[in-house]
């Protein structure tokens, strides 16, 4: 699996971070997986953070617009002013941005569907309205056993979500009973550890691999990112094409004129 050159813009030690976009109101980056986004009080001992490395290399404001897991990969965007960044949120907000993520679970999955299970909005809270919308696109039988079963099954999802819950997509697909591969809170354990076994790579499946909102000036601004090179590990594994996932691209497309 070849992946096109990136642009890098920071190391990390979890990997390279590459730019996919930037201009004078927003700056969006591919996070690698295990980066953690910006300093919490829960992970006081990270010695790394997505955000401070970025403002190593940019002056200015710099803030994010959204946010990824830490063990999730994928399109990151930041905003350089206050504007910027409430108008990129406010689209969170009234649901109007598109999210793509990609993801390996376990079991076979052959249709599309919605998953409507309201989640907390945060860790803990009242459950709210929460949906995730996935397409299957391919799936594959590992000759290898788990527990009681003589072989694995896995399946490659499209994931949408339609709202902006904590681990959203995680805790659908385990109440799908497809758990993510690789979920080490709330997926299979016996599976992740045999998958890692048999493929020599272990973590969280799961990529953010497009995001699109409206630009404040107009037009909209649409990401992609490519899959990070572990995922080869997933190709070879599965004998799954990944190649239609492996370029990056950022771009703002502008309204054409009304002019006839």
């Amino acid at each position: 699996m070849q992946l096109k050159p990136a642009v890098p813009i920071g190391l990390s030690r979890s990997g390279e971070i590459r730019l996919l976009f930037e201009d004078d109101r927003y700056l969006a980056v591919s996070k690698p997986a295990g980066l953690l986004m910006h300093k919490t009080a829960i992970d006081a001992h990270e010695k790394e953070n997505l955000r401070d490395i970025l403002r190593e290399v940019r002056l200015g404001k710099l803030d994010p617009v959204h946010r990824l897991d830490k063990p999730t990969s994928g399109v990151v965007v930041f905003g350089k002013d206050a504007e910027a960044i409430n108008a990129c949120k406010q689209q969170f907000e009234s649901r109007d941005t598109v999210k793509d993520y990609l993801c390996v679970v376990r079991g076979h999955v052959d249709h599309s569907g919605c998953i409507g299970k309201p989640l907390p909005k945060g860790m803990e809270g009242p459950p709210k309205v929460a949906r995730t919308s996935f397409d299957a696109l391919d799936n594959c039988e590992l000759p290898y056993p788990v527990s009681r079963y003589s072989t694995a099954r896995f399946s490659l999802l499209r994931c949408t979500p339609h709202t902006g819950r904590y681990h959203q997509i995680r805790l659908h697909m385990r109440h799908f009973r497809h758990p993510i591969l690789g979920d080490s809170q709330h997926g299979d354990k016996p599976q992740n550890r045999a998958f890692a076994s048999y493929s020599g790579a272990s973590g969280l499946w799961l990529h953010a691999g497009r995001f699109a909102f409206s630009h404040p000036e107009g037009g909209q601004v649409n990401l992609t990112a490519a899959l990070p090179d572990r995922w080869k590990f997933v190709a070879d594994a599965t004998g799954w094409d990944l190649s239609r996932f492996n370029e990056d691209n950022g771009q703002h497309i502008q309204p054409a004129s009304g002019n006839a």
